[in-house]
């Protein structure tokens, strides 16, 4: 009788084991529907600050081979106010009181790769004891408003030697909420309630010169508070509530004054899984606020990038897996901060040593070439598993999919179905950070991303 009990609890744990087998080893197969177009694809893989500064750089055509179209000037200080307009008591009308020496080759450069400057007004990353002059509220805002109408001058309508570059976007500061105690803010040593003036002047005097620029801001630090945490500096609630706080105050603010703001910028340095949530938040209260019409930019973005010195392969499909997510939810533009190089820069990660690209840099070369395809085209899948993310565009120059397992220890077994259109090649990371051409797996490993091309 125990014999036959035992050969019964044997068959049942064998049933289960064979179902559990069944769960984890079956298959991913993903669905793309190559001809149905879903959205068009959009700028999300785009960069804050570059490599260097030279016409006809080398390391600057990594950019264009990536096609990317816009580069944030934020952290570039030679495009900071104080420097382009050193003496505020000078008359703003005389170009004379206007430096654009440096600024000029910086803005030169980014058009030269093939990008538009996204143009921030304000103050880069500064010393609060150093800069702390620069750091205060200027003396007369309807000036300082004044001054930046005669940078855009100066680069879309050719003012004091200047140039026709067209610029569109022009931003109204950076992280003016970055500390709740003023004098350790390293941007805005003013209070919330003078910023908010000063971009509502600002908003509106420039909206009223140049009426089809498009106008915004704020560069707010993010909105860490709603998952209680953040990559960068975990457990600082206070800190991070005040992000909230400032962001919602704002709103209030310009509602009530009717201000307006053609884009709203934030920033985020997490995981993909929360920005996916904070871009719910952003989007509800601005369509409260009234401003549904507003774009969304998350203008400094890097999935943890205080682990950048373990810049592996999983790090560039961590990144691959934020494009993928911007790409699905729609936001109008991204820039990824920043695209120097470690560790030249503590935020960068783009490229390694001398310049050599980085796993996340081939994760921006796939997204490229997809956004030169032009539109996102059907996956049917109701969802994927968890840390997978998968992303198709389609035009008249093919057909690609990019998938990213950014799982931390788990395989996926993979198979695709795309109808008539069949594999051109498939692209990867190695485990040497190369990107390479390889045989279409029949899994994607942990922490690996997929590029992959097709035909009909």
């Amino acid at each position: 009788m125990a014999k036959k009990i035992v050969i019964a609890i044997s068959a049942v744990l064998a049933a289960v084991l064979l179902v559990v087998l069944l769960l984890f080893c079956k298959p991913t197969t993903i669905h793309v529907d190559f001809d149905t177009v879903v959205n068009e694809m959009l700028p999300v893989h785009n960069i804050g600050r570059m490599a260097d500064y030279e016409l006809n750089s080398q390391m600057n055509r990594y950019y264009t081979e990536a096609n990317m179209t816009s580069c944030r000037t934020h952290d570039i200080n030679c495009t900071d106010i104080y420097k382009i307009f050193p003496d505020f008591s000078k008359d703003v009308n005389d170009e004379a009181a206007y430096d654009f020496t440096e600024s000029d080759k910086v803005m030169a450069a980014i058009v030269d790769a093939g990008m538009e400057p996204f143009f921030r007004f304000g103050i880069s990353w500064s010393d609060p004891e150093i800069s702390r002059k620069h750091l205060q509220p200027p003396a007369d805002f309807s000036k300082w408003a004044q001054i930046c109408e005669h940078i855009i001058l100066h680069y879309n309508e050719g003012w004091a030697n200047g140039f026709r570059y067209d610029i569109q976007y022009w931003e109204i500061y950076n992280e003016p909420d970055c500390q709740p105690v003023p004098s350790e803010n390293n941007f805005w040593q003013g209070t919330p309630e003078e910023f908010y003036e000063l971009y509502d002047l600002t908003a509106k005097y420039l909206k009223n010169k140049f009426p089809a620029l498009k106008i915004g801001g704020y560069g707010s630090c993010g909105f860490y508070a709603l998952t209680k945490t953040n990559a960068v500096n975990t457990g600082s609630s206070p800190q991070n509530q005040y992000f909230i706080e400032f962001f919602e105050d704002f709103l209030a603010y310009i509602t009530e004054h009717n201000t307006p703001m053609d884009f709203f910028t934030w920033h985020s340095y997490t995981t993909t899984w929360k920005n996916k949530q904070y871009i719910g938040y952003v989007r509800d209260m601005l369509s409260a606020a009234g401003y549904e019409n507003t774009e969304i930019i998350v203008d400094e973005w890097n999935f943890n990038p205080m682990e950048n010195d373990k810049i592996d392969r999983r790090y560039g499909a961590n990144q691959a897996s934020m494009l993928i997510m911007f790409q699905h939810e729609g936001i109008d533009m991204a820039h990824y901060y920043c695209a120097n190089y470690w560790p030249e820069s503590v935020h960068a990660g783009m490229f390694v040593g001398d310049g050599i690209p980085s796993s996340a840099y081939y994760s921006f070369l796939a997204f490229g070439e997809m956004f030169a395809l032009g539109n996102q085209a059907a996956i049917t899948n109701k969802s994927l598993p968890e840390d997978l993310y998968a992303l198709a565009a389609t035009g008249e120059d093919g057909q690609a999919l990019l998938i990213s397992n950014i799982s931390e220890k788990k395989d996926r077994k993979l198979m695709l179905d795309t109808g008539a259109y069949s594999v051109v090649k498939c692209m990867t990371v190695n485990e040497s950070c190369e990107w390479v051409e390889i045989p279409l797996p029949d899994k994607i490993e942990s922490g690996e991303m997929l590029y992959i091309t097709f035909k009909k």
